[in-house]
């Protein structure tokens, strides 16, 4: 699914008004030194977590890229009007709103390679908190390295939640050599016998 900028930008109630750089860069991404021991503890950023699927797909990997994205509050206060008029309409945006992370996500990616490979460096796909055995109890943390809240207004609720609710965590592991791994990440790659596989 390609999603439309000028659309998106639409449905989060901008109308003909121009975006802000802020509006339209709503990400932020730090980069560390990376450490994988003997008993998959990764170390970054002031973090220690325990993950063997992570600690496979970071393989070869010296370091690690924190990034966090989100589509801002408007998509939720819209998303929160159509629960109350139209739930089939609030269903079809949220697949909407799920489909435009995804995307903007990947084109944030997109941007970190062509910066990477200015220094004879490859990224690995995004790895989230909660795929695989990677905890979603570390999202608290995660966000706080990155000041997410002041940096792009990404909050967790109480019960562990991202608000805005259409927002991505996610690490990317930084190699001197290339994996050829997809953007999308193992679903979409046939590749069964990878080393890196998640």
């Amino acid at each position: 699914m390609i999603i439309d900028r000028k659309e998106a930008l639409r449905y989060m109630g901008l109308g003909r008004n121009t975006p802000d750089e802020r509006t339209l860069d709503m990400n932020v991404h730090r980069r560390f030194t990376l450490k994988v021991d003997e008993n998959d503890n990764i170390s970054a950023g002031g973090l220690t977590f325990h993950s063997k699927n992570l600690a496979k797909n970071l393989t070869g990997c010296g370091e690690i890229i924190f990034f966090a994205a989100t589509l801002g509050n408007g998509v939720d206060m819209l998303m929160n009007r159509y629960n109350k008029l139209s739930i089939a309409k609030a269903a079809v945006l949220q697949g909407v709103g799920a489909a435009a992370i995804e995307a903007y996500c990947n084109e944030c990616q997109k941007a970190l390679e062509e910066e990477l490979k200015a220094e004879g460096l490859f990224l690995r796909p995004r790895f989230s908190p909660g795929y695989g055995d990677l905890p979603l109890t570390i999202q608290k943390e995660f966000l706080d390295v990155l000041a997410a809240y002041k940096t792009v207004g990404i909050i967790l609720s109480d019960g562990g939640v991202m608000l805005p609710e259409k927002s991505v965590t996610a690490v990317m592991g930084i190699s001197s050599e290339n994996s050829r791994c997809h953007i999308e990440g193992c679903e979409i790659c046939g590749k069964k016998d990878c080393a890196y596989r998640r």
